[in-house]
């Protein structure tokens, strides 16, 4: 039996035991004035001394699984692991004429290497990729209104005329919008392009950008330029525009990033993407390309998945129809569930449910209640319980014996491995007609490993030393953390008596992951169960208002000299850790108890915190930007409300006296 040596329960040795009794000596017997090691009642002190050493020694001594059994006792389990999830992309090996359906369940999974084995990842829902519709093309030329020009590729009698101006000028461009919502699709585009018109153009790197419109930063940004394998691939530096800068009919392979939202162009709601032309040294259009016709097809969708694999139909075992039985799922840790899971109780033709509650303290005999340790993977039926008086009652109905007992489904995985790199899930571990490849465009984000015997201890501690109800603000922000789910909450006062605002923050992975604003969502299931917990326990007429905290994403330009003998990389990578901590929203501020809410951030705060890295010789300078504001700021301030995190991060490190 393993021993929890680790972390003695009682910290007191020998000498702590005798000098807290001589220190009790004169407040039980005053009368008693020699304290000498000579005096007979300081040698009985030392005796018991020694005796409670011993005692206390073979109480450390307490065995892991005491431990759990205890936690167990007083209704604190360990939370189990979460699973990171991911946008996947699905890509198909040819546009389809029709619309394509990828069931929910679909497994795909990283490639397995030397140093480990392959994680999979299962979609969340099912994803249909339909063939898209074009609702405009317009032009717009420096100085100009935009153009109709659907009208000239629509039109037999009308010839085209130039997308841009005769003498192309910087922010001249062609916008192709489609009907709905085209966030996460990926599409190729055949242009019809007027070959013999231009010159002085560099197939590779031509002088145009193509672009969406971006809901998170409110801007146009960068479209995910692919090649021609249908496998979702980066188009590579060295790989030429299939139309040579619009200078000849090609296929532009595109991916539109999931922060894509439908926009308003000329009066036209749409999914707008546009290729802009842009001032390149040594590059320049002689004239105006023009367009004759364009074709516009889906090749790809993506769908969210999450490092979870779903067993079905796990026999337990058979039922002895006694109280308080406990059997075990084939696969544990198992993940937490939306939805409660529930257990059948086959006898013949003849199947009993039986449903996954929190404890049976509500429980009555006729209820088919059972508890799940997901941590364990333990299943436990109800106990029966003797009363003082004599009375006895039982906590939730038993099984009937000799029924057989499956779980229906339940699902396991998750982790810190779960939380895989951009464009490492290239798997297809499931077969789909029609589908040559996927990709995750950005990393998995939220898994986190189950809580270990020694933070569930430390975790218990508040537990049993905190009432229950929600009274004052610090219950809620605490109650709140219980629900699987929130990594953090804070409770703010409108004026409105009787009234708060709950802000909250989901379970997040640690500062070495990059944050995006779609991490911070919290899902709605999780609000939902936050709410049912905090009903049951606020003051009746309480009315809370679930919220999350308004987010300010700070953009950080920062300039930096290394020690001499220090590894400039080494350096670097530790001083974006150091910064990613202290603006991250669970972990992060002075006290590593999340980012704080409402204050500042100054360039001297920041300039201080990389100076306090070791290595860092001295900071040249330091930049703040917010993101969505023109020019940078020494200072940028948030309401009480409000919280700063960091967006982009531009750091330049350079060998002190090189």
């Amino acid at each position: 039996m393993a021993i929890a040596a680790d972390r003695p329960l009682d910290l007191r040795d020998f000498q702590d035991i005798v000098d807290e009794a001589r220190r009790l000596i004169p407040r039980y017997t005053p009368e008693w004035t020699d304290h000498n090691v000579s005096d007979p009642g300081i040698t009985l002190i030392e005796l018991f001394a020694w005796m409670t050493e011993m005692t206390l020694y073979q109480l450390n001594r307490v065995p892991a699984e005491m431990h759990q059994r205890f936690l167990d006792m007083v209704g604190v389990q360990a939370r189990p692991p979460v699973a990171a999830e991911v946008e996947l992309s699905f890509h198909l090996s040819a546009a389809l004429p029709r619309a394509l359906r990828v069931p929910a369940e679909t497994t795909v999974s990283t490639e397995a290497t030397e140093d480990g084995e392959a994680v999979s990842f299962t979609t969340m829902e099912s994803l249909t990729i339909e063939p898209p519709t074009l609702a405009g093309v317009r032009v717009w030329r420096q100085g100009q209104a935009f153009e109709d020009y659907q009208q000239y590729l629509t039109s037999d009698l009308l010839e085209p005329p130039p997308i841009f101006n005769d003498e192309p000028q910087e922010g001249d461009a062609l916008y192709i919008g489609h009907a709905g919502d085209l966030a996460g699709h990926t599409l190729q585009l055949r242009l019809e392009c007027a070959s013999d018109l231009v010159t002085h153009i560099d197939p590779k790197n031509p002088p145009l950008r193509w672009e969406y419109w971006s809901g998170r930063t409110g801007d146009w940004a960068p479209l995910l330029l692919l090649d021609d394998s249908t496998t979702g691939r980066l188009r590579g530096p060295d790989d030429s525009d299939p139309t040579r800068g619009l200078n000849e009919p090609g296929t532009v392979h595109l991916h539109i990033p999931n922060d894509s939202r439908p926009t308003e162009v000329d009066g036209v709601e749409a999914t707008w993407l546009r290729v802009r032309y842009v001032l390149l040294e040594g590059q320049g259009y002689d004239r105006s390309p023009r367009i004759e016709a364009i074709r516009s097809e889906v090749t790809g969708a993506t769908v969210r998945a999450r490092h979870a694999l779903l067993i079905e139909e796990d026999v337990l075992g058979i039922s002895d129809g006694e109280p308080n039985q406990r059997l075990s799922v084939r696969e544990a840790p198992v993940l937490q569930s939306a939805e409660p899971h529930v257990i059948e109780a086959r006898q013949g033709d003849d199947v009993e449910l039986w449903t996954e509650v929190a404890d049976f303290s509500n429980s009555g005999d006729g209820d088919r209640h059972f508890v799940f340790d997901h941590t364990r993977g333990e299943v436990r039926f109800g106990p029966f319980i003797r009363g003082r008086d004599g009375s006895s009652r039982q906590l939730g109905s038993v099984p009937r014996s000799d029924s057989t007992l499956v779980m229906r489904s339940y699902r396991v995985g998750g982790g810190l491995p779960g939380n895989v790199g951009q464009g490492t899930i290239t798997q297809l571990t499931s077969s789909v007609p029609y589908v040559s490849g996927v990709v995750n465009y950005e990393g998995a984000f939220g898994g986190l490993d189950a809580e270990s015997l020694e933070e569930t201890k430390l975790r218990s501690l508040s537990v049993l030393k905190h009432t229950e109800s929600a009274i004052t603000m610090e219950d809620f922000e605490r109650l709140a953390v219980d629900v699987p789910g929130v990594g953090r909450a804070a409770c703010f006062q409108d004026g409105t008596p009787g009234r708060v605002r709950l802000a909250l923050i989901p379970e997040l992975p640690g500062p070495q992951v990059a944050l995006e604003p779609d991490d911070l969502q919290l899902s709605a299931q999780a609000i939902e169960a936050v709410s049912e917990h905090l009903d049951e326990r606020k003051i009746l007429g309480t009315i809370i208002d679930y919220d999350r905290p308004q987010y300010t994403f700070v953009d950080i330009d920062g300039h930096f000299f290394v020690a001499d003998g220090e590894d400039v990389e080494a350096v670097q990578a530790a001083v974006e850790l150091e910064l990613r901590r202290f603006l991250h929203p669970i972990v992060g501020g002075r006290d590593g108890r999340g980012a704080p809410f409402g204050g500042a951030l100054t360039e001297s705060q920041v300039a201080g915190i990389v100076q306090s890295v070791p290595g860092v010789a001295y900071v040249e300078r330091t930049r703040l930007r917010a993101q969505g504001a023109d020019g940078d700021a020494s200072r940028i301030a948030v309401e009480p409300g409000g919280m700063l995190l960091l967006g982009s991060l531009y750091l330049l490190a350079e060998q002190a006296g090189a």
